[in-house]
């Protein structure tokens, strides 16, 4: 794998940045907002920096954030994840970083295109602090098997959880596509590591 390097890597919108007091999170590719809404509202002593980089999604989620009185804790930014985590934040400073169904690029030739599989998740791993966590969530089997593999045997990560939720569970979904998958019958899987 190739080494992680920040010179390859586009400055972003944003690179100002002020850590809150409270323990920070990032979501990164939030998508519409549903996710990072209800994370805020039941996490009021933690503060969430989610970031869309699409256009038409962001301005769903920015909608969705004034609809639910622009929660304090909580910072829409319409910017690429990868630009602006590498520029804006500092290591050690992040407690919790979030990828829910990122895209799973499934071709074996996008392997590398997989964020647990990218160079960046090394600058991911820098900003976390230790005993901070990282999150994945995916409807697709392969890829919770390859993260899996990845976050443990690549990165050095203690797994935490490995959780498998199907539509026979009580589980609510957090994002649309979690809602959507589970309707369908499908299943998903949450994923936690742990810098140790």
């Amino acid at each position: 794998m190739r080494k992680f390097n920040i010179d390859n890597i586009p400055l972003p919108k944003v690179k100002e940045f002020v850590a809150p007091e409270i323990p920070l999170d990032i979501e990164i590719g939030c998508g519409v907002g549903l996710h990072p809404i209800q994370y805020a509202q039941n996490n009021p002593d933690r503060y969430l920096v989610a970031i869309e980089h699409t256009t038409e999604k962001f301005k769903k989620f920015e909608r969705r954030f004034f609809s639910h009185n622009s929660p304090k804790n909580l910072l829409p930014l319409h910017e690429n994840g990868i630009s602006w985590v590498t520029h804006a934040l500092s290591k050690n400073s992040v407690d919790r970083f979030i990828f829910m169904y990122p895209n799973p690029n499934p071709k074996p030739s996008q392997q590398n295109k997989r964020f647990h599989a990218m160079p960046f998740m090394e600058r991911v791993i820098d900003c976390l602090k230790h005993g901070g966590t990282i999150q994945f969530a995916t409807n697709e089997l392969f890829y919770a098997t390859e993260c899996r593999e990845f976050m443990t045997e690549v990165w050095g990560l203690e797994e935490v959880e490995y959780r498998i939720i199907d539509a026979k569970s009580d589980f609510v979904g957090r994002t649309h596509f979690e809602r959507k998958y589970l309707e369908r019958g499908q299943k998903a899987y949450n994923l936690i590591y742990k810098k140790i």
